[in-house]
């Protein structure tokens, strides 16, 4: 089987405003301890998985040349630009658009699709779940995920409720019973406490013309589309890639704006899970960083010219540019604290969430400059 990576890099990341924005969005941003950009390090553990020419990044027009910029070893020509944003679904519809123009033979190709900004390691483990996964997605007519071990009650993740045990040999494979939406804190609750259920990781594996069968089975409003959208992208091969395929976005347009769990993985009668050999995380919003760098003393997670005195469970990040300003807090408890050069924001650890109402806000207020 002919593997291929798409890697689904399009996000806003707002609610780690004001350090990702419009033109640096999450997946863009160095918030692991790495050090790299979180799409750099989401190429980098496919590199003994998928060959460099076979990684495809689905992003917009504006941060395609950064992209690009930022991923040397992707061809310019498999950093693709959607034409607008509409969500999962019809980003990996186009992206399959484009593969089966690209590989004629949709039987010969497996499809592997990952989000651009989550923390995995360790990598061998992360290889040996991915391993297992694609041997699924090959084997015959399933759509595979992995799905990962809850570590606490989260009610900003999706889950996956198991049903039949396909495989007891590590890591295990399940039958996929129901996808459930993210749960209040007592459902949550219920979740871990059962062991039924894993969570959401956003991470799929089909065989190409099995994906087709599936969108035309489970998508009809994605499918009526679909000889019009490969006759758009056929219609581009050749013509520069900057931007998106031109005529593609006439048909784009009409797709819905749904996510790939609603349009297709709720509603499939054949999904197979995964669990998880490793440690994973979505980092959703700032309270993510407590789970991936060591606290201080007090359980702080401090970065850049700071001084504390008297604070507890906080995560404060200096990111401004070139200053040589001190930052100082007295006696605060659970807080984030993020400075920029143009924007700061400070918040109850608990409603970091909330971030993306914040980012809505200022864009009704017409505060454009700090998006």
């Amino acid at each position: 089987m002919h593997i291929v990576a798409v890697i689904m890099a399009g996000g806003a990341g707002e609610r780690f405003w004001p350090l990702s924005r419009r033109q640096r969005p999450k997946q863009l941003l160095r918030l692991t301890p790495s050090a790299r950009m979180l799409v750099e390090d989401t190429v980098d553990r496919l590199q003994d998985i998928v060959a460099p020419e076979d990684v495809y990044v689905m992003t917009s027009a504006a941060l395609q040349p950064l992209l690009r910029r930022a991923l040397p070893q992707v061809p310019p020509a498999n950093v693709i630009a959607e034409p607008m944003r509409r969500n999962t679904a019809a980003c990996l519809v186009l992206a399959a658009a484009i593969l089966s123009e690209r590989f004629p033979n949709a039987g010969e190709v497996l499809m592997a699709v990952f989000p651009s900004d989550h923390s995995i390691e360790p990598l061998e483990e992360f290889h040996r779940t991915l391993r297992v996964a694609l041997q699924w997605a090959a084997s015959g007519p399933e759509l595979v995920t992995i799905g990962i071990v809850p570590t606490r009650a989260e009610t900003g993740y999706g889950y996956i409720e198991l049903g039949e045990e396909l495989s007891a040999q590590e890591p295990k494979v399940y039958r996929v019973r129901r996808f459930r939406e993210k749960p209040s804190l007592e459902v949550a609750q219920e979740f871990l406490s059962s062991g039924r259920f894993l969570w959401n990781s956003g991470m799929f594996f089909w065989r190409l013309d099995t994906f087709q069968e599936a969108v035309q089975r489970y998508m009809p409003e994605f499918w009526r589309y679909w000889d019009a959208l490969r006759a758009a992208v056929r219609a581009g091969v050749g013509q520069p890639v900057e931007g998106p395929y031109a005529g593609v976005e006439t048909v784009f347009a009409q797709l819905p704006e749904l996510s790939i769990d609603y349009a297709l993985a709720e509603r499939a009668e054949r999904m197979c899970c995964v669990r998880a050999t490793f440690r994973w995380d979505d980092l959703g919003a700032w309270d993510a960083l407590e789970r991936l760098f060591p606290p201080d003393a007090d359980g702080n997670i401090v970065q850049g010219n700071v001084v504390l005195l008297d604070c507890s469970g906080c995560i404060v990040l200096d990111a401004r540019t070139g200053s040589s300003s001190l930052l100082t807090l007295l006696g605060l408890r659970d807080c984030v604290v993020v400075l920029t050069d143009d924007a700061q924001l400070i918040c109850p650890k608990a409603q970091a969430q909330r971030v993306r109402e914040l980012v809505s806000l200022l864009q009704r207020l017409g505060y454009e400059a700090v998006l």
